[in-house]
């Protein structure tokens, strides 16, 4: 069970099930954290969900989806979607 109160900005992963995610935002008024993981999928759960987790702080991951504000030159991928990666710079 995981006594970590969550934060929004910050990242952390499940260590049971691998998976990377933000916090975006925390609703206390209805029970909820919204997450963002790192592909740009948005989720949530509820304060007991989170409280069940083994959560652990992390930094985000190496390659993660991001909105960019500013334009940006990179092509579209084949089935019309952009994605924007923040890379180590190894590849």
């Amino acid at each position: 069970m995981s006594e970590m109160k969550a934060r929004e900005g910050q990242w952390y992963v499940d260590r049971a099930n691998h998976e990377f995610f933000l916090v975006i935002a925390i609703d206390e008024s209805d029970g909820f954290i919204d997450v963002r993981d790192r592909y740009g999928d948005i989720d949530e759960f509820d304060f007991d969900e989170w409280d069940a987790m083994d959560l652990a702080i992390c930094s985000a991951p190496t390659e993660w989806w991001q909105d960019e504000e500013s334009g940006s030159d990179e092509a579209d991928d084949a089935d019309g979607d952009t994605h924007h990666f923040k890379s180590s710079g190894t590849t």
